[in-house]
């Protein structure tokens, strides 16, 4: 949004979209000042560069543009007209810019105008305050179709009502380029009337497209009526076939008040809403129909927590074979039972691997390694239970330590997504969020630093994985880094990742080896994350 001093205009990627103007534009020379008038919109582009309306024809000098007077009204007992400015009893003036507003999705004004009674026995009197808003945005970035929001929103401005009379023309108007008529304009309204008999039927919206020296050859302003509006669907006020001589004719309003008075008043607010979609080619009456509908019944977002790990059931296995065995289980152990009294997921806990067989694992939705290490089963037939739970489409979640489990399987490192190596040294470091959308990690800030952990190196790493999270190798201190991981992946190394293997969906995080690490907030989120994602479709 940009404002001359004279004009504010509204522009998307450097095209021009409309102007308001908020300084007074005096009539041609000769014609009477009476038609002095602000506070309108014009031009109106279209995303082409045409120019689709017009002010002060000589066949109508008090037409501008866009614009929304009143032409019969009663105030304190006298009959005011706000639109045939000639007349001199009424006029509407452009009094304040109230707010602009420009960004990347949308850009717009907000304006106050007044509606003047110039026949006050005691001189000019403010009778109707008015403010406008209006937004414009690309709406349709493929095709450049420009979308224009216009609600005014009307208030008594004295202790007196405002009745707008019934009559034909009136209300949110626009007057067309001069190059539009009878041979170079069409006008089609949604119950299917066009320039030569729809005067004064009722409408949802009206298309209004004629000639155009954009490269389509036709621009066009489809406008709509919001079903919130006073009247809806208003009546409309169109010039029909030969009217105004048959040359420069293309005129038209929407009118909540043609055949009925409409009071305001005082102390209440009335809004009128419409919307204009301007662009360049013709657009038919099914794309209208959808502009339509999506207008007046625009779909809503309701952000739900979809707890969909209520009824689920997940095995938490411990199992270690000889050697290291971490001392952190039981607060892992815990961690994860109250996970599931929270979400509604229930926990088997157990370090026997003589659950794995087939038909067992079928009631689990999910399993989950939990710092197991070294031999993790004691058969063959156990690992191929495992196998057949992946392969029909289980899901899988492997903690810390489990990398170091089955070291010379590779079926599991495949599982897992790589094979533990060696880590450094206990120590505090920095990981960054690769992957800021996934569910165990888009609450957690770019760099998470992470306190007295092991940055684990893990080899046969799946590359096919999404990797989540990195570890910043800068802030490592490591005199055997140049052995492994050595520069295989410069100055980060994967920390968790998620991928899908044989049928099956898998998680897994190396960070976890204190016991403290269990109950800290964000770290179980980081793995109640990781629980969704295995257990979801």
């Amino acid at each position: 949004v940009t404002d001359s001093g004279e004009d504010l205009t509204l522009r998307i990627d450097g095209k021009n979209v409309l102007s308001y103007r908020h300084a007074v534009t005096s009539p041609p020379e000769g014609v009477s000042e009476l038609y002095s008038r602000n506070g309108y919109i014009h031009p109106l582009w279209s995303p082409g560069g045409e120019v689709i309306t017009r002010i002060q024809p000589p066949d109508h000098y008090h037409h501008y543009g866009i614009w929304n007077p009143w032409t019969r009204t009663d105030f304190e007992g006298r009959e005011v007209d706000f639109w045939n400015l000639g007349d001199g009893e009424g006029t509407v003036r452009h009094q304040e810019i109230l707010q602009t507003t420009s960004g990347q999705i949308f850009g717009g004004f907000e304006t106050f105008l007044k509606h003047i009674d110039l026949s006050a026995p005691s001189g000019e009197k403010v009778a109707l305050n008015e403010t406008w808003e209006v937004i414009a945005c690309n709406a349709d970035p493929e095709n450049n179709i420009w979308l224009i929001d216009f609600v005014s929103t009307l208030h008594p401005a004295s202790q007196s009502p405002l009745t707008i009379k019934a009559y034909r023309y009136q209300g949110f108007s626009l007057r067309a380029t001069e190059k539009w008529d009878d041979q170079t304009a069409d006008l089609l309204t949604s119950e299917g009337y066009d320039k030569s008999n729809g005067n004064a039927t009722r409408a949802r919206w009206i298309d209004v497209n004629g000639v155009s020296e954009v490269q389509e050859g036709r621009s066009g302003v489809l406008f709509m009526t919001n079903p919130g509006n006073h009247d809806f669907p208003e009546r409309l006020r169109l010039w029909p076939v030969d009217s105004n001589g048959g040359e420069e004719n293309v005129y038209i309003n929407f009118n909540p008040a043609q055949d009925k008075d409409w009071t305001l008043e005082p102390g209440k607010s009335y809004t009128l809403q419409y919307r204009m979609i301007v662009y360049d080619g013709e657009i038919d009456t099914e794309t209208a129909n959808r502009y339509w509908k999506d207008y007046s019944n625009p779909p809503k977002v309701e952000v739900r927590s979809l707890n969909h790990l209520s009824g689920k059931k997940v095995l938490l296995y411990t199992k270690n074979g000889e050697g290291y065995v971490h001392d952190n289980i039981p607060y892992s152990v815990d961690a994860i039972n109250k996970l599931g009294q929270e979400n509604g997921f229930m926990v088997d806990v157990s370090d026997d691997p003589g659950l794995f067989t087939i038909e067992n694992l079928k009631q689990y939705d999910a399993l989950i390694f939990s710092n197991t290490n070294n031999e993790a089963f004691d058969t063959a037939s156990q690992r191929e239970a495992l196998q057949e739970y992946i392969r029909q489409g289980g899901g899988f979640m492997g903690i810390h330590s489990a990398s170091g489990s089955e070291r010379d399987w590779p079926w599991f490192s495949k599982l897992v997504g790589g094979n533990f190596e060696r880590h450094a040294p206990r120590q505090d470091f920095t990981v960054e969020v690769l992957d800021p959308t996934h569910t165990s990690t888009y609450f957690l800030p770019h760099r998470w630093e992470i306190q007295d952990d092991e940055c684990y190196y893990l080899k046969e790493l799946n590359p096919a994985m999404d990797v989540l999270l990195v570890a910043d190798l800068t802030t490592v201190t490591d005199e055997q880094m140049s052995t492994f991981p050595g520069t295989n992946f410069g100055d980060q190394f994967p920390v968790a990742w998620s991928q899908e293997f044989d049928g099956g969906r898998q998680w897994y995080t190396s960070l976890g080896h204190r016991p403290e690490q269990y109950s800290d907030p964000l770290f179980v989120r980081h793995l109640l994350g990781g629980i969704k994602w295995v257990t979801s479709d």
